[in-house]
C-alpha cells in the first residue's frame, strides 16, 4: 500500500501538471499563430495556468514552512523527553 502523498508531493504534482499544460498550450500556439482570437485565447489560458502555478508554489512554500515548524517542535519535545529519562 502506498503512503498518502504529502502536501509538498501533491503540490509538486500540480506544478508538474500545470507546466505540462502550459508547454502543450505553447506548442498549440506555435501551430495556430495565424488565428488572432485563438492566439489570444491560448495566451489567456497560459496566463491563468501560470497564475495557478504561482499559487501552487506559494501553497507549497507555506506547507513546507508549517512542516518545518512542526519538526522543530517535535525535536524540542523529544529532547525534553530524553532529558527527563537521563
Amino acid at each position: 500500500m502506498n503512503p498518502k502523498p504529502t502536501a509538498v508531493e501533491e503540490s509538486r504534482s500540480d506544478i508538474r501538471e500545470h507546466a505540462q499544460a502550459t508547454i502543450s498550450d505553447l506548442g498549440s500556439l506555435a501551430q495556430e499563430v495565424s488565428g488572432g482570437s485563438e492566439l489570444r485565447d491560448l495566451l489567456m489560458r497560459a496566463a491563468k495556468q501560470t497564475a495557478s502555478l504561482d499559487t501552487s508554489i506559494r501553497e507549497t512554500q507555506q506547507s513546507l514552512a508549517t512542516s518545518q515548524a512542526a519538526v522543530v517542535r517535535l525535536a524540542a519535545k523529544t529532547d525534553n523527553i530524553n532529558e527527563q529519562w537521563n
